[in-house]
């Protein structure tokens, strides 16, 4: 390997343009020894003769002159030295040897190509002149007569050389001109990977400088960036068994229960499937050690306007969840002690009404206070339900019940109020198999569902309930032709008091409580909800069972 890889740098340096002189002395030498070689075995006379015996001595000269002179630390004029010792060898041989001059002549043309790679247009004239005076001349002056044709044979030769040259040179300048134009990419390439690298470090200085979880996913859904904060964030999901665990192997639950979120509902999947999204709240690690973390998702675009990939940001919220669940532990307490006084309020309030000796007036205002007193007391129950879905499937009194007859339940409920306001109310509900449910609860979600189909649905729209059974699941659908909701809406629904701008621009009653209790009671079910809503042509509403535990509650 090791003489292989010499014997490469060799013929690097033989074939190099620019240096190698004593290796392509070496080369010719050689040539020029192999060929009188074999002009010994045949005709030793020739080679024993005086001009042979000198063009042999000018060889070993121009030679010697190669090996111990470091022509490289030279001025490049001097290159013209030992090429041009060659080309006197070569013309006396050929002087010599007439009767084969043509093959002999051939010689010439090394030093004359490594003269021209050497000095190139200078070469070119310095090789043509020197073969002219040294070759051409002694047959001109050698021939009995000059006419055309001993002209034209006698300047063959340097012609030859003179047109050989030109295209070397031609073809030098293109490799300079190519071998320039890649210097300058290969330095502007280094220039761009420095800024590349810098750029890249002071990215992940300022996101390792933030306190919130960033993750960068490629178009395929790989890793591309994950700062400090996240890494930490990350090992907290992670099961303490597990060393590089996968997406749906991390414990991701939905807040404040210990259901587990399905691989392809939770934030790195809903980014990698091409969902943008604002605070979507999960709990991370094992339950009564875990922490609550807000996430948000905006894609990434290339210069083509095409999908590049995801930025998912991961907010630590504990601590303010834990704010939040204080807050609104006093909700409810305050909730619970507003219920009683409200429920004598509207008792009283009845019974005025019924007072037939009131006057129009003061059984108006007795109507407006009876109204509003109920509406209060709507809220208030609202809030206090909102607290008791939130200590978990626990709390659940489960029993086998089935789903679509709490659904005929509620749209036998909301069939009067939806016919009050001009919509059809549709159902098209298959029996179900009975589930393990709290109907009360169950009933809850299901006419929150309804409430909002009828409040959102313009007067001539339609609401429809319908159930459907497959193999391993059954859903409960309900859908309207109402206002609808953006994208960005529908990211938020379920968000505690949160309200479409629609909704909150509108008159429509609310308060933002409904649709995360709703979410929270099939959760704590086992189940899983979900919204597809186009704005201006309504919303369909799911709520999914599997029927072969995949999507059961843990714990």
């Amino acid at each position: 390997m090791d003489a292989l890889l010499s014997l490469t740098q060799r013929i690097g340096r033989v074939v190099s343009p620019s240096g190698g002189t004593d290796s392509k002395q070496l080369y010719f030498a050689g040539s020029m020894m192999a060929l009188t070689l074999l002009i010994a075995i045949s005709r030793l006379e020739l080679v024993i003769t005086a001009p042979y015996l000198l063009a042999l001595g000018v060889l070993a000269a121009s030679t010697v002159l190669a090996l111990v002179i470091r022509w490289d630390e030279l001025r490049v004029g001097w290159a013209v030295v030992v090429p041009m010792l060659d080309i006197v060898a070569v013309a006396l041989v050929r002087d010599l040897m007439r009767d084969t001059a043509v093959a002999v002549s051939l010689l010439v043309f090394i030093p004359c190509l490594w003269m021209t790679a050497r000095l190139r247009l200078r070469g070119v004239w310095i090789s043509t002149l020197a073969v002219t005076a040294l070759i051409t001349g002694p047959i001109v002056l050698r021939a009995p007569y000059i006419d055309s044709l001993t002209l034209a044979y006698a300047l063959l030769l340097p012609f030859t050389v003179l047109q050989i040259g030109l295209l070397v040179v031609g073809g030098l300048q293109v490799m300079d001109g190519q071998n320039r134009r890649l210097a300058e990419t290969l330095a502007e390439k280094d220039s761009l990977l420095d800024t590349a690298a810098t750029s890249e470090q002071l990215l992940t200085s300022i996101i390792d400088s933030v306190d919130v979880g960033i993750v960068v996913v490629d178009r395929e859904g790989n890793d591309a960036l994950m700062n400090r904060s996240q890494h930490r964030i990350h090992g907290l999901a992670s099961p303490a068994d597990l060393m590089d665990p996968e997406e749906s192997q991390l414990l991701v639950h939905h807040p404040g229960t210990s259901a587990t979120i399905p691989p392809g509902q939770r934030p790195v999947r809903r980014a990698v499937l091409g969902e943008t999204f604002s605070n979507y709240v999960v709990d991370l690690g094992p339950p009564g050690a875990h922490a609550t973390v807000s996430t948000s998702a905006r894609q990434i675009l290339d210069h083509r306007g095409e999908h590049a990939g995801a930025v998912i940001v991961f907010s630590d919220v504990t601590t303010y969840i834990e704010s939040v669940r204080s807050q609104e532990r006093f909700v409810a307490a305050v909730s619970h002690e507003l219920r009683t006084p409200l429920t004598s309020v509207i008792g009283y309030l009845e019974l005025a009404r019924d007072d037939q000796d009131l006057s129009l007036t003061t059984a108006s205002f007795l109507e407006v206070a009876h109204r509003n007193a109920e509406q209060l007391l709507l809220i208030v129950e609202d809030l206090l339900a909102d607290q008791v879905t939130r200590s978990g499937p626990q709390e659940l009194k489960l029993r086998p019940h089935r789903l679509s007859e709490i659904a005929q339940q509620s749209a036998d409920s909301f069939a009067l109020r939806a016919a009050n306001a001009g919509i059809l109310l549709e159902t098209e509900l298959v029996e179900t198999p009975e589930l393990s449910l709290d109907a009360h609860r169950m009933q809850q979600a299901v006419d929150n569902l309804l409430s909002n189909a009828v409040k959102y649905t313009p007067r001539g729209g339609r609401v429809r309930v319908a159930t459907e059974m497959g193999e391993t699941y059954l859903e409960l659908r309900v859908v309207d032709s109402g206002i609808g909701m953006s994208a960005q809406e529908q990211t938020n629904l379920f968000t505690e008091y949160y309200r479409t701008a629609t909704a909150r621009d509108s008159a429509i009653e609310g308060h933002g409580i409904g649709l995360a209790l709703t979410r929270r009671i099939v959760v704590a079910h086992g189940g899983q909800i979900s919204v597809r809503s186009t704005q201006g042509t309504g919303s369909t509403f799911t709520i999914h069972f599997s029927l072969d535990g995949a999507d059961g509650a843990e714990g």
